[in-house]
């Protein structure tokens, strides 16, 4: 019989929602219009489009986004394949990621979207252009939609990564 741990889950958890932050906020500083799809729209529509280099460097943060996310999630699938003498079942491989994923989920919701942008809206997370629409971060209901959204990414996701680790 498979076991889940809270404990490994939270840690998991805290272990892809830290990695992921260091690259969305790295990114940010960077060039904060790599993130341009994520802002509110009356912004995306002030601020001209993507140039051809902010797109291959967007393509890039992607993929490092995307490689970062697998090696957290890799290393928790190992984690808990060792936990459960090297065999876990796809329901339990399921809660583990969907739970740990959630972590991420609700860690950017929190911290990165209200604590960081809402209340504190640093200057290198503005889009130049924009400054006088920085309100438009405190929109609680955009914030909410994309939490849920994320929670149905969670679910999608979670299911081929419980299938690699269970089978």
């Amino acid at each position: 019989m498979t076991t889940l741990s809270l404990t490994s889950i939270l840690v998991d958890g805290l272990i892809l929602s830290l990695s992921l932050s260091v690259v969305i906020l790295g990114s940010l500083y960077v060039n904060p219009r790599l993130w341009l799809h994520d802002y509110p729209a009356a912004m995306q529509e002030r601020v001209p489009p993507l140039t051809r280099a902010e797109k291959r460097a967007r393509l890039a943060l992607t993929t490092l986004f995307l490689g970062v996310g697998f090696a957290a999630l890799a290393y928790s699938s190992g984690r808990l394949l060792a936990a459960n003498g090297g065999t876990v079942s796809f329901l339990t491989a399921f809660v583990h990621f969907f739970l740990m994923m959630n972590i991420f989920n609700l860690f950017d919701a929190v911290v990165l979207d209200f604590l960081l942008l809402a209340l504190l809206k640093p200057k290198f997370a503005v889009l130049p252009g924009t400054e006088d629409l920085v309100y438009l971060f405190e929109d609680w209901g955009m914030h909410l939609r994309n939490y849920l959204k994320g929670i149905i990414v969670c679910a999608v996701l979670s299911i081929p990564v419980a299938l690699v680790t269970a089978f």
